[in-house]
């Protein structure tokens, strides 16, 4: 005798077997209209809201949606209406759909989307999983991917890929960027001479005084051993000078070494580039804030210089 197939055992199954078995699921259910009413959810939906059943039960889908979503979300469920599949899973690790709690805070869910009938038109069913602790778990392992451990600022790898949207966006607004390459004068001989926890303690302290300046609200990184980058959207040659400048000051007349009992004179010396329409690579760029860089080394360090196409000036 042949095996009956899953559609016959699953016809055996009655609507109070299936009602326990949504009911019971670990993943929310919710049920809407075609209107965007929910028709149904289970206790798993309302504990993901923070609302009971009941209460759920005839509101609006826009309500378990953040107020800027609720727009959008009406234009997508008409197009899931009327477009040619059936289901739609959204949620991943760079996509998924925003909840909103009924005390205000949002939620990171994956979603299966399901279209089917009912006896009064289209009815659709959401499948919902919690994807927050997830999503923060990712969240964190990129940003220490991103991060130098040392200083808590953007490593090389993180600035690369975000100078280069920054670029793209000055591009196409025509406007300028530059681009600021410090190096500590005299490292190696702090490390030679005091050891490495001091060099290290030196590091942070000068990637604190850049943080005070603000350079980290234009995009700051540790591009290697001691030396440091910053890009800076929409600055003149005159803004990148000044705030290299300042830099270069408060370097001068601060004492480093404090967490290890010390107070050690340094120096830095800084390389300045601008591009007025921010037409040049991120490579060229660097170069030639390299190029001026060189030039302050040479030039006695402790000083800020320019590269301005292939003229380098000291400033």
């Amino acid at each position: 005798m042949a095996r009956s197939s899953f559609n016959e055992q699953a016809s055996r199954l009655d609507g109070e077997v299936y009602g326990k078995i949504v009911a019971e699921m670990e993943d929310g259910i919710i049920a809407i209209d075609a209107h965007g009413k929910i028709l149904y959810c289970n206790p798993s939906a309302a504990t993901l809201f923070q609302q009971s059943t009941d209460e759920l039960a005839g509101q609006p889908i826009d309500t378990i949606l953040p107020p800027r979503f609720r727009h959008a979300h009406r234009d997508h469920l008409a197009g899931f209406m009327k477009g040619p599949v059936d289901a739609k899973y959204m949620g991943s690790r760079k996509s998924f759909i925003v909840g909103y709690r009924a005390d205000g805070t949002e939620i990171s869910l994956g979603a299966t989307i399901l279209r089917t009938s009912g006896s009064d038109g289209p009815i659709f069913i959401a499948v919902l999983r919690d994807l927050t602790e997830r999503h923060q778990h990712q969240s964190e392992l990129e940003r220490l991917a991103n991060t130098d451990p040392l200083s808590g600022i953007n490593n090389r790898r993180a600035f690369v890929d975000l100078a280069g949207r920054e670029l793209e966006r000055c591009r196409r607004n025509h406007s300028p960027v530059a681009m600021v390459l410090f190096d500590l004068d005299g490292f190696k001989a702090i490390n030679d001479r005091y050891g490495h926890d001091v060099g290290d303690t030196v590091i942070c302290e000068f990637a604190n005084i850049m943080k005070s300046i603000g350079l980290d609200n234009d995009l700051l990184a540790r591009w290697g051993g001691e030396e440091f980058i910053a890009i800076m959207p929409d600055a003149t040659l005159d803004r990148s000078l000044a705030v290299a400048e300042l830099v270069r000051r408060n370097v001068e007349v601060l004492g480093f070494g404090a967490a290890n009992g010390l107070s050690l004179p340094m120096s830095v010396s800084a390389g300045v580039t601008v591009s007025q329409d921010a037409n040049e690579s991120l490579d060229e760029l660097v170069r030639r804030a390299d190029l001026a860089l060189y030039a302050a080394k040479a030039g006695g360090r402790n000083r800020v210089a320019t590269q301005i196409g292939e003229t380098t000036v000291a400033a």
